[in-house]
Parts: structure tokens; sequence; C-alpha cells
């Protein structure tokens, strides 16, 4: 009777123990808004995101909520550089097709602008500037906006 009752108890502590889940992707719906989280600020880390992007959009079918916010503000933001175009074609070309379609929003530091010199002129129409790119990441933030 005592074994069977650690075996009952043992097997009943096994199913309640919590199990953590693994991390969800974010999935579009509901309302759910996204900031771009750029850590390594490198070309391939934007080029990993907009592929992302890409296949989730491709398995929803369509895409019709609030874009995603890139906020540039490192060397990333080179990439976008018109004497980088011939180098990165493919990533350029993926992200105006991905705001075309108003999946995303890429927006660069001013700042870091002045900083390494960019003129306006340099960067593809569809790319736009805010002031300072870390205080619209944070007001991103307090409007609810997820990184992505």
């Amino acid at each position: 009777m005592r074994k069977c009752l650690s075996t009952l108890i043992l097997t009943a502590a096994a199913t309640s123990c919590p199990v953590q889940a693994a991390p969800q992707q974010p999935v579009f719906g509901g309302g759910d808004k996204f900031v771009a989280e750029i850590t390594a600020h490198s070309p391939q880390e934007i080029s990993d995101l907009l592929n992302r992007i890409e296949m989730l959009v491709e398995a929803k079918g369509n895409y019709a909520y609030e874009p995603i916010a890139f906020v540039l503000h490192g060397q990333e933001a080179n990439l976008f550089r018109a004497e980088n175009y011939s180098r990165y074609r493919e990533i350029i070309d993926k992200a105006a097709r991905l705001d075309a379609f108003k999946v995303i929003d890429i927006q660069i530091c001013e700042t870091w602008m002045k900083l390494n010199n960019v003129q306006r002129s340099e960067l593809p129409a569809f790319i736009d500037s805010v002031p300072f790119g870390p205080a619209r990441e944070r007001w991103y933030r307090r409007q609810g906006y997820q990184y992505f």
C-alpha cells in the first residue's frame, strides 16, 4: 500500500510540475505591434530579421497589421547607403519590397547619420529618419510594441 501511494504521489508530482515552454516566435494578429530587436548591428542581423518576417508573412498569406518598426542607429545602417547597394542588393531590395507592402517601416537615426557623415540623399526613398534612434525605440516600447 505504501509503495503504491508513493508511486501515486511521485506520478502526480511529475505531471504537475510546471514545464517551461519554448519561446514562441511572434504571431501576427490581435493588434500585436513589433519593433525589431537589433543587437549585433550588422547587415547579417538585418538580413536574418527580414528573412524571418518574409517567411512569417508568406505563411500567413497576407499582412494587415501595424508595420514592424526597424530603428537603425548603429553600423547596420551603412548597408542602406547608395555606395553599398551592389554589395547588399538582395537585403535592400527585400526591405524595399516589405516596406512597399507596409510590412516594415525602417527608420535611421539622424544623430547617427551626422556622426557618420551620411547624407539623406545617400539613402533609399523608402527609409525614414528620426532625430534620435534610441529614444524612438523607447517610445515604441512605451506604446506597447514588443520586440521581434
